[in-house]
């Protein structure tokens, strides 16, 4: 494989493409893998004509969540299950009890009004999950002068993605970090056995 520049930011097969530059199947450095794997998870598109017309997205502390995704009463909820009971990724395949059994009874305790949702359409997903600590791997492999990592946000991207494209640019155009230095999400702190727990993550 012959290349300028790669920067393997593909979501949940970073893992497996980060395999075809032998990261994790190679020696030394090369022998510690890219931790990231795909995780299935479902959405749910609701409607509830007494529900909030306008309200941020909320997070229940049971790690339900649920937004607006109109001005006509419709939402789009969800939830992460537990580690036991992990959906396989053979297929999008969406668990409509998954909505009734985990989900249906927070969202209408946290919102009474809920109580009368109806499930319109769902649809299942994969996102990247860094098994090793749950955050993002940022920056260069030390084997490789032009390997880069944008992955493992395990649901953060949407939030870190603008913060995260600059820091990389500037590596690749600028040979380090001068905006924000995000050095301690490198690839480093695998080889070195040193994860970055985050507190407070839903």
């Amino acid at each position: 494989m012959v290349f300028g520049v790669c920067i393997i930011a593909a979501g949940a097969e970073s893992g497996n493409i980060a395999r075809m530059a032998k990261v994790g199947n190679g020696e030394g450095f090369l022998s510690t893998p890219l931790p990231i794997e795909p995780r299935k998870r479902f959405v749910y598109y609701y409607h509830a004509p007494k529900g909030p017309s306008m309200s941020p997205m909320v997070i229940d502390p049971s790690g339900t969540y649920f937004r607006p995704d109109s001005f006509d009463n419709h939402y789009i909820c969800g939830k992460s299950p537990c580690d036991t009971e992990e959906p396989e990724t053979v297929n999008l395949d969406v668990d409509h009890d998954f909505f009734e059994k985990e989900i249906w009874a927070t969202l209408a305790h946290r919102v009474p009004a809920f109580e009368e949702a109806k499930v319109k359409s769902s649809w299942a997903g994969f996102y990247d999950y860094n098994w090793y600590d749950q955050n993002a791997v940022v920056g260069a492999h030390p084997s490789y002068f032009n390997l880069f990592f944008a992955a493992g946000f395990s649901g953060h991207g949407i939030q870190q993605a603008p913060a995260i494209g600059r820091a990389v640019m500037e590596m690749i155009t600028e040979s380090g970090y001068n905006t924000i230095d995000l050095s301690r999400l490198g690839f480093g702190r695998l080889i070195a056995e040193q994860p970055l727990y985050e507190k407070n993550i839903v």
